[in-house]
């Protein structure tokens, strides 16, 4: 029998990013895994959390406590949202961890073989904040973009942050807008056709960007995998 994973779509995954969290129970699909997706997720809290709004975010972690069970891994197609349930919901619910994946690292484990969706591209890779310094998340990913033919440009500053991170993208605009113009001139710089991540947060400010002032194309690191880089985000 298929092993079960439960599939956390995340707010942005579900309200913005649909095709993302399709592509991403498309690869564990085609990888062997048997997919849930618990019809009672809502939210991890992040956003209240990071806010600093503690009792806010306390009562939308609860909802993912009473989705998610403890009897499968769950995984997602977020870092930010990784960080969240992994390193600060546990204590702030005062439960046990959950066994919890981002969704490269957890394809990257599973050691699953993909068609070369990408080959003969050329794209750069943008790592999210919460994925590269907490959840320390930078290699596999490039692994399966590399495994799909896909050729990796170096982003210049590759470490820096695009921009969004999360309120601060509001209560900073002006520097905002410079990190996201800054993150974009260097994918194009380096050649690349197309700029993955594998953040909603992220993609969802660099792609709003792009639609304002142009730019390479920004698409999910599931979408990358499942349909290729011109399969949009």
């Amino acid at each position: 029998m298929a092993e079960v994973v439960q599939l956390f779509a995340t707010c942005l995954g579900d309200l913005v990013f649909p095709d993302a969290v399709a592509d991403a129970e498309s690869l564990l699909r085609d990888a062997g895994f048997r997919v849930e997706l618990p019809a009672r997720q809502v939210c991890c809290g992040q956003p209240a959390y990071n806010a600093g709004h503690h009792a806010a975010a306390r009562r939308v972690a609860r909802t993912f406590a009473r989705a998610f069970s403890r009897s499968a891994p769950v995984i997602l197609p977020s870092g930010s949202c990784t960080t969240m349930v992994t390193h600060y919901l546990p204590a702030l619910l005062g439960v046990e961890p959950y066994e919890v994946w981002e969704l490269s690292a957890f394809l990257d484990r599973a050691g699953i073989e993909l068609p070369r969706r990408n080959e003969g591209r050329t794209v750069a890779y943008h790592d999210s904040c919460h994925m590269l310094r907490e959840l320390k998340v930078a290699e596999q990913p490039r692994r399966l973009l590399e495994q799909t033919g896909a050729t990796l440009v170096q982003l210049p500053r590759a470490d820096l942050c695009c921009g969004f991170g999360g309120t601060f993208s509001v209560r900073q605009p002006e520097i905002s807008l410079s990190l996201a113009d800054d993150k974009l001139g260097g994918a194009s710089g380096a050649g690349a056709e197309a700029l993955v991540t594998a953040d909603p947060g992220c993609l969802m400010h660099l792609d709003g960007r792009v639609r304002k002032v142009g730019g390479v194309p920004v698409v999910h690191l599931a979408t990358a995998l499942a349909r290729g880089i011109g399969g949009g985000a």
